[in-house]
């Protein structure tokens, strides 16, 4: 029953009110899986030379970084205790006061343990419009950053990936099939 419902649409000469509906709108759509079809060989293409969407990430384009760099004295170790979560005892948090100097001014922050002594010279970058907002600058594990991206550029290139040949030719019948309902 419904074929032949879609019949009577698709037929031109009956004399129904639905008379041809498919039959004008088959040549936009034709051109919509046309141009379907052209976008995913291209991102076939671009899929099978290594190209990977990781859904599982979510990253956020960073801003400009305005920090300006700096260095800060270590000044005191500050010891706090506080109960253990798992119950067990106490538990001992080491943090270090560091004075830093913006403008003749002098600002002290508290900071995370992070193996430092007391009168160590540490880099740090702040924000000129509000010194109060800074964080520790390691120019080490900066250059090796560096250094580990480009070795990354200079490895093998990417593996090809056959799921990219199989959106080639889901895209390819795509265009066929879009270009026979544009000419019928």
């Amino acid at each position: 029953m419904v074929m032949e419902f879609l019949a009577v649409l698709a037929d031109e000469s009956s004399e129904t009110p639905l008379k041809g509906v498919f039959s004008s709108w088959q040549g936009i759509v034709g051109i919509i899986l046309a141009v379907v079809g052209i976008m995913m060989v291209y991102v076939g293409i671009k899929v099978y030379n290594g190209f990977k969407i990781d859904f599982s990430t979510s990253q956020n384009v960073p801003e400009e970084d305005t920090h300006v760099p700096a260095t800060a004295k270590i000044q005191n170790k500050v010891k706090t205790t506080m109960p253990d979560f798992n119950g067990q005892g106490e538990r001992e948090i080491i943090e270090w006061t560091m004075v830093y100097e913006v403008d003749g001014e002098k600002y002290k922050q508290t900071i995370p343990d992070n193996g430092y002594e007391k009168g160590q010279i540490i880099d740090i970058m702040y924000e000129p419009e509000d010194p109060n907002d800074f964080y520790v600058y390691d120019k080490q594990a900066e250059e090796a950053a560096a250094a580990a991206e480009e070795n990354d550029e200079q490895q093998e290139p990417a593996e090809k990936n056959k799921l990219g040949l199989g959106m080639v030719v889901l895209a390819l019948l795509l265009i066929g099939i879009g270009v026979m309902m544009i000419i019928s």
